[in-house]
């Protein structure tokens, strides 16, 4: 099999370009009430279940990973409606359900590999924000309960300068080591899930298979394409860096735009399979 089979990025995302604008209306629609189901879900896990207590903490992570593996059924609706869209077919914000009508079982299944694969890789992540919070909370001049000390500081009240810059520094080298740990620990998750990427788009076009077929065939699609989809998403780190400057309101349409690109992908691979096949 040939490289040179395969669509490039640049005509992916050209591709992908195209199908988001003449899709743009149900791709936003379905990313949000995604995201707004997902987030108003964790919420009402995280305000019932408090984690000032190791108990509290341990059930709020148990309760949280559920929803993540509830989620699973709206990430096939969503692939259900970029793969529509990429075929220029039209969609509907119920398609957003439609893992409801499949084998909810099955996806809930293949939903709980990815998940916990995520979740082992954000613990260094977990252990770090708690040590942050705490370090924060030992720093008189951040700690809530000097906040009015913090605001004459900011109005230019005579101060220790040096118990100033000792507080700043403290707080500057536990941030960087924080989003160092955050880096890190999504860039393996990414790496970790890529050989998993075509499962959801399978779970649609294989009803038949089984979650360990489905975990299977996209562990051997994604042979000798892991790189490629991994360049692909770096592709777009220019286009995240440009969404600070519209304060993340140009998010809406680069994230259709990622997703439609590597929905591409997953229909040009397959593509190439069955030519191979």
């Amino acid at each position: 099999m040939q490289q040179s089979q395969y669509k490039s990025n640049y005509e992916l995302k050209f591709l992908a370009r195209i199908q988001t604008g003449q899709h743009i209306g149900i791709l936003i629609g379905a990313i949000l009430l995604k995201f707004i189901i997902t987030f108003m879900a964790i919420n009402l896990v995280s305000s019932l279940i408090p984690t000032t207590t190791t108990t509290g903490y341990i059930l709020n992570y148990i309760l949280v990973f559920v929803v993540q593996v509830a989620a699973s059924v709206l990430n096939v609706g969503t692939s259900f409606i970029f793969l529509k869209s990429a075929c220029n077919m039209p969609g509907s914000i119920k398609d957003l359900f439609c893992g409801f009508q499949q084998n909810t079982v099955k996806i809930l299944q293949i939903g709980a590999v990815i998940t916990i694969i995520e979740s082992i890789c954000t613990i260094p992540l977990e252990i770090a924000s708690a040590q942050y919070t705490e370090l924060l909370n030992s720093i008189p001049l951040f700690s809530g309960s000097n906040a009015n000390e913090l605001s004459r500081l900011l109005a230019g009240s005579s101060v220790d300068s040096h118990e100033l810059m000792a507080a700043y520094s403290v707080l500057y080298n536990a941030s960087i080591k924080y989003y160092v740990i955050m880096f890190v620990c999504a860039a393996i998750s990414m790496i970790l899930t890529l050989p998993f990427f075509p499962a959801y788009y399978m779970i649609l076009d294989f009803p038949d298979w089984n979650a360990a077929t489905i975990l299977k065939k996209s562990f051997e699609v994604m042979s000798g394409n892991k790189v490629r989809l991994l360049i692909l998403y770096l592709s777009f780190i220019p286009s995240f860096l440009l969404c600070m400057l519209t304060c993340g309101i140009s998010l809406i349409w680069v994230i259709p735009y990622m997703n439609m690109a590597a929905t591409n992908f997953y229909l040009d691979i397959m593509a190439v399979r069955n030519k191979s096949v």
